[in-house]
């Protein structure tokens, strides 16, 4: 695994600390890592390319664009890397929800503290690389099990809608079941019907609002189990981004 990391802090002292922690942290792994620095969101934006990046820090108070307004920009381009602010105000927790911030992390921060997230993303990390082998239109392909945004069935096969597009295959639903039944993002909405978590956007009243736009529904029957399902995997979530 070769993992690329920015951090980007216009005070070079707290980004020099930074680098120093995570090289040691994933040198200790033995994982690969590209760690690029970055003095302003300006810079950084220079030599974007969205998807480049698994994990990004940015402190928020910068001269010029803000670490804010870099976050936004970033989920604009469509971009699902973690980011984690750090930063010398809490001011900004509240808002670091809607830029789906993995963690906000207060400056002077104890290297206790980095490592926790380091850990956390390292374990997200190797489970966004598994994948699942089906056969569509006669010909193998694989799907990263993070871009499936819900799979239901098909003339008695899966559909794998993904962040791409759908996938019909000719693998059971049972089989999808077993393949993803220690993934924990993985919700049943109804039978014959699982959705990813990380992408949904909304509970509304007739179900799941998806990332692409689309809503899956909800089986009426224990449809409040459900959604206290999903908001318990929300709250689980949520105690990992607290601040740190």
């Amino acid at each position: 695994m070769n993992l690329n990391i920015a951090i980007v802090d216009d005070i070079a002292a707290d980004a020099a600390l930074l680098k120093q922690i995570i090289t040691s942290f994933f040198e200790e792994k033995q994982l690969l890592t590209d760690i690029r620095y970055f003095s302003s969101a300006e810079a950084f934006f220079a030599a974007y390319e969205p998807d480049f990046f698994q994990l990004v820090f940015l402190d928020i108070y910068m001269n010029g664009m803000t670490g804010m307004d870099a976050a936004h920009r970033i989920r604009n381009a469509s971009d699902h890397c973690s980011l984690v602010f750090v930063t010398t105000s809490p001011d900004f927790a509240v808002e670091s929800y809607d830029v789906k911030a993995s963690y906000y992390l207060l400056k002077p921060f104890q290297p206790e503290k980095l490592y926790q997230i380091l850990d956390s993303f390292q374990l997200k990390a190797t489970q966004e690389d598994r994948y699942i082998e089906v056969i569509s239109d006669r010909v193998p392909v694989r799907v990263p099990l993070h871009s499936i945004l819900y799979a239901d069935t098909f003339r008695n096969a899966v559909c794998l809608h993904t962040v791409s597009g759908p996938i019909r295959s000719y693998l059971t639903f049972h089989s999808f079941e077993t393949t993803i039944q220690d993934c924990h993002n993985f919700l049943s909405c109804y039978r014959g019907c699982i959705v990813n978590m990380d992408h949904i956007q909304e509970v509304t009243e007739n179900g799941f609002l998806m990332d692409n736009g689309e809503t899956v529904q909800i089986r009426k029957r224990g449809s409040a189990t459900i959604r206290k399902a999903y908001l318990q995997y929300l709250f689980s979530s949520d105690k990992e981004r607290s601040l740190l």
